[in-house]
């Protein structure tokens, strides 16, 4: 759990030194510094969403997945929480709901919040956490020079989705085999890729909806028993 609160500390504190360094950078500056950042984004989704070994399960996890997501309105909900802080802030920043759910998509969904807490929690193994917490600083850095303070408010609610999945982790252990975790982590990084796609202006995806899909290969594994 160390290591789940080092990743708030984190965050919190490079959303904070990120909005001096707005005032330090030119708008130019910063936006190829964004550029950059989120095509690494995508490249870090490639490689784990290659890494399936049940293509056909990431094709329904993310179909169905979404169609869910959609009905759900999770991108609507997430950025409801956006304005609702950006009005109790007074927040002046037009980029403020989009840095927030930037942000919050880019250090929730990749493999590593979700393989990160339960290597923590199931062999006590911070490895992969402390990659996280690194890569988590610079995007909070960067996403925050470029979208201000929204990204400072990700971070609790990151905070509470790898707590969420740190406790869960003991009572899901009979059912995390190693196919389940590879899976679950391939899926999470295609929305990376997604979330990458986004950001750089290729195609406009509401990301946050395609989040049911990260529970595709658990039910899969659940009934069928993916091994």
């Amino acid at each position: 759990m160390l290591y789940v609160i080092l990743d708030l500390v984190g965050i919190v504190i490079a959303s904070l030194l990120s909005q001096p360094l707005k005032h330090v950078l030119t708008t130019t500056q910063t936006s190829a510094m964004l550029d950059a950042a989120t095509l690494c984004v995508g490249i870090i989704g490639i490689q784990g969403a290659i890494t399936t070994k049940q293509p056909l399960l990431m094709l329904v996890s993310l179909v169905l997945g979404t169609l869910v997501g959609y009905w759900l309105d999770i991108d609507g909900r997430f950025t409801g929480v956006g304005h609702i802080l950006e009005r109790r802030l007074h927040a002046a920043n037009e980029d403020f709901v989009t840095g927030f759910v930037a942000a919050l998509m880019i250090e929730c969904i990749g493999s590593m919040a979700i393989i990160g807490p339960l290597n923590e929690a199931l062999s006590h193994n911070p490895d992969i956490m402390l990659m996280k917490i690194v890569l988590d600083v610079l995007a909070s850095l960067i996403y925050g020079a470029a979208f201000g303070p929204g990204v400072l408010f990700a971070g609790p609610f990151v905070f509470a989705y790898e707590t969420v999945i740190y406790c869960a982790a003991a009572a899901l252990h009979p059912f995390l085999t190693t196919a389940v975790i590879t899976e679950i982590g391939a899926v999470g990084s295609a929305l990376l890729v997604a979330l990458a796609i986004d950001v750089l202006k290729i195609r406009q995806l509401k990301v946050a909806n395609m989040l049911p899909a990260l529970l595709g290969p658990l039910l899969y594994g659940l009934l069928l028993g993916l091994r």
